[in-house]
C-alpha cells in the first residue's frame, strides 16, 4: 500500500511538472516582443481595398513622405507584429533595412507610424508590374493600448480613435487581448465559447477543428476543398454549409459556412487548444457589421 502511494505521488508530481513545463513553454513561445511602434494622430476614414473576388485579403493604403506612390499593407490582427516583406521593399528609398529589421516612417490616413525595429519577413521576389504593391503586414501591435474601428458595412477602418462612437457602447462586451490575440466570447449552440478574431483569414467565416466542423456543418452539405497559402505554409481547406448563429451582446450573427484546415503547424493548433478557443473568426462573417476594438479598456462592440 505504501509502495502504491509512493508511485501515485511520484506520478502526480511528474504530471504537475510536465503541465507546468508545458505552460511555461507555450507562455514564452507565444509572448510577443515589446511593442516597437510609435503612433501619432487619429487616422480618419481609411478605405478598405479588397484583393480577390471573394474578398480574400484586407488591404490598407499607406504613403511615405515625399513619395507619390501608394503602397498597401495587409491588415492582419492574427499577426502580433507590423512587418515588411523583404523583397517587396527593395527600391523604396524611404525604408532602410538590414538582414532582419527595417527603419521607416509611413502614414495611413492621418496616422503616422514609425519605428527602427520593424521586422522583415523573407519573401520570394515579387512581380514589379503588380498594380497593387503589397509590401507588408499591419499587425495587432497597431491595436495595443488604442481604439480601432473596422466598419465592413461602410468599407472603412479608423485607427487610433480618439472618441468612442455612441452606438458602440450599448453593445460593449469584455474581451481578452492576450499576447496580442483578440479572443471574443460568444454563444454557439447554447454554449459560451471563445473565438479568435483574425482579420488575416478574410475569406472564411468560422475556422475550427475537424471534430467541431463535423458537428456544425449541415447534414448532406457538399464540401468545397481548396488549396491556399498562409505565409510559407500550403493549407488545404474544407468548407461546408452551416445553419448556426453566434450570439454576442445585443446581436446574433449567422454562420453560413464552417471550415477546417489541414496544414497548420502543431504549434498553431496547440496555441488555440491551449487557450481554450473553439475556433477562429475571419472577416467574412462580419461583412454586414462593424467592430469597435477598445484595447485601452479591453472592450469590443459589434454592431
Amino acid at each position: 500500500m505504501k509502495l502504491f502511494k509512493k508511485i501515485a505521488i511520484g506520478f502526480l508530481t511528474a504530471l504537475i511538472l510536465i503541465l507546468a513545463s508545458g505552460y511555461i513553454y507555450f507562455d514564452q513561445k507565444f509572448t510577443p516582443e515589446k511593442n516597437y511602434l510609435t503612433v501619432k494622430n487619429e487616422s480618419g476614414n481609411i478605405p478598405i481595398n479588397w484583393l480577390g473576388n471573394e474578398k480574400n485579403v484586407l488591404l490598407l493604403p499607406i504613403h511615405f513622405k515625399g513619395n507619390q506612390e501608394t503602397y498597401y499593407l495587409q491588415f492582419d490582427t492574427g499577426s502580433p507584429y507590423t512587418m515588411f516583406y523583404s523583397n517587396s521593399i527593395k527600391g523604396i528609398r524611404e525604408i532602410s533595412s538590414n538582414s532582419n529589421r527595417a527603419n521607416t516612417l509611413f502614414s495611413i490616413g492621418k496616422t503616422e507610424i514609425s519605428s527602427d525595429q520593424f521586422k522583415l519577413f523573407k519573401t520570394e521576389k515579387g512581380d514589379k508590374n503588380d498594380s497593387i504593391k503589397i509590401i507588408g503586414t499591419l499587425g495587432a501591435d497597431i491595436l495595443e493600448d488604442r481604439k480601432t474601428l473596422i466598419n465592413f458595412k461602410e468599407n472603412k477602418v479608423v485607427l487610433n480613435v480618439c472618441k468612442v462612437p455612441e452606438n458602440v457602447k450599448s453593445n460593449y462586451i469584455d474581451f481578452k487581448f492576450k499576447k496580442r490575440k483578440i479572443i471574443i466570447p460568444g454563444i454557439l449552440k447554447g454554449e459560451e465559447r471563445k473565438f479568435l478574431y483574425d482579420s488575416g483569414t478574410s475569406a472564411f467565416e468560422l475556422l475550427t477543428y475537424k471534430e467541431e466542423w463535423q458537428k456544425l456543418k449541415s447534414k448532406n452539405s457538399k464540401v468545397k476543398i481548396e488549396k491556399s497559402r498562409s505565409w510559407n505554409n500550403i493549407l488545404t481547406t474544407y468548407t461546408a454549409n452551416c445553419n448556426e448563429k453566434i450570439g454576442f451582446k445585443g446581436i446574433e450573427i449567422p454562420v453560413k459556412e464552417v471550415t477546417y484546415v489541414e496544414g497548420f503547424s502543431n504549434a498553431q493548433f496547440s496555441l488555440m487548444k491551449f487557450s481554450g478557443m473553439s475556433g477562429m473568426l475571419g472577416n467574412k462573417i462580419f461583412l454586414n457589421n462593424s467592430i469597435f476594438i477598445d484595447c485601452v479598456h479591453n472592450k469590443i462592440g459589434i454592431n
